[in-house]
């Protein structure tokens, strides 16, 4: 989906479970990141917590961190 990678901060969208979701990156890995979800989405994708990993090539950047 995208080549340019996120950073903290960043809200990215991405498919899981045929649900489009989206959420806050909290953590920057060379192949994903870790973001934060929703606690109604992690309430539907049925997770035990209210993050995931995300692979690099599986999310879109849809609204990029607020710069101090």
């Amino acid at each position: 989906m995208t080549t340019k990678k996120a950073k903290i901060g960043d809200r990215i969208s991405f498919k899981r479970k045929d649900l489009i979701c989206e959420g806050e990156v909290e953590i920057v890995r060379d192949n994903s990141v870790i973001v934060k979800v929703s606690d109604e989405t992690h309430e539907k994708l049925e997770y035990d917590t209210a993050k995931t990993v995300v692979r690099h090539t599986n999310y879109v950047i849809i609204e990029p961190a607020a710069t101090a």
